[in-house]
């Protein structure tokens, strides 16, 4: 007969898991004055975002247009091409760029009836930017190549340097400018300042106030005109590198600042 051992059963022992609560701790209450918080709301612009004007080109076929786009979205702005009368007279920021004669230039513009559109957006205290040619086309008249008749915003005209012969023209290549007068385009350059040129004409403002910035090349021309919210440059600030993008910022910057004539 063989007996039976039966396996003894162990219960396994119960362990309860130890309460206990963290402490409450309340923050501090308090709250800025409304003046206060309006002041810090506008300096970190919480008020309304920050909109930056479109920048538009002026397409009349004789201008370096893409280079001067990209140098705007270099600096976080935006540009279109148009060659539309009513969309030139209503931008918000005006470039006027030209590569090539002057009067190839002018009847460019006169054939798509361009003239009047610049006048007009000139009057309208909105940002305008002259680039080299476009320089030279706001006086009222050069002679290169014949006399022929500019825009005639400006009084003055446009002329070829005559230089000894140790002297390349045209001008061109980096060369050093200096402030003749106060610009807002220039609040944030050196008094002297490199820049890219290429040009064998240069303008000769009847105005000596409207030159801001002054160039040598055999003798002292004018490198830049500003009068009220009208700029224009003989350089070509999209190929002057950290100078000219600086410019650009500057004059993208002025939307807003500058009140619209009514």
């Amino acid at each position: 007969m063989s007996t039976v051992f039966s396996q003894p059963k162990f219960s396994q022992p119960k362990f309860s898991q130890p309460k206990f609560s963290l402490p409450k701790f309340s923050l501090p209450k308090f709250s800025l004055p409304s003046s206060r918080c309006q002041v810090l709301a506008a300096k970190f612009s919480l008020l309304k975002p920050v909109v930056f004007a479109m920048i538009t080109i002026v397409d009349y076929q004789m201008g370096n247009l893409r280079s001067v786009q990209k140098a705007i979205e270099r600096i976080g702005g935006q540009a279109v091409f148009s060659s539309d009368p009513h969309e030139i007279a209503t931008a918000e920021q005006l470039i006027l760029p030209g590569v090539g004669a002057f009067g190839d230039a002018m009847a460019e513009i006169n054939r798509r009836d361009l003239a009047q559109p610049i006048h007009d957006f000139v009057q309208t205290g909105r940002p305008f930017l002259g680039i080299c040619l476009g320089l030279q086309l706001l006086f009222e008249e050069s002679y290169e190549h014949g006399t022929h008749r500019g825009l005639g915003i400006l009084p003055g005209d446009v002329v070829r340097f005559e230089l000894p012969d140790t002297f390349k023209v045209p001008h061109m290549g980096w060369n050093t400018v200096r402030k003749t007068s106060e610009s807002a385009l220039l609040d944030d350059l050196a008094d002297e300042s490199h820049f890219y040129f290429v040009h064998s004409y240069y303008v000769r403002p009847e105005d000596p106030s409207l030159m801001a910035l002054a160039c040598d090349y055999g003798h002292e021309f004018c490198a830049m005109v500003s009068r009220e919210n009208l700029f224009a440059t003989q350089f070509h600030p999209e190929k002057s590198q950290a100078n000219g993008l600086q410019l650009l910022r500057s004059f993208h910057q002025l939307a807003g600042r500058t009140q619209p004539n009514t």
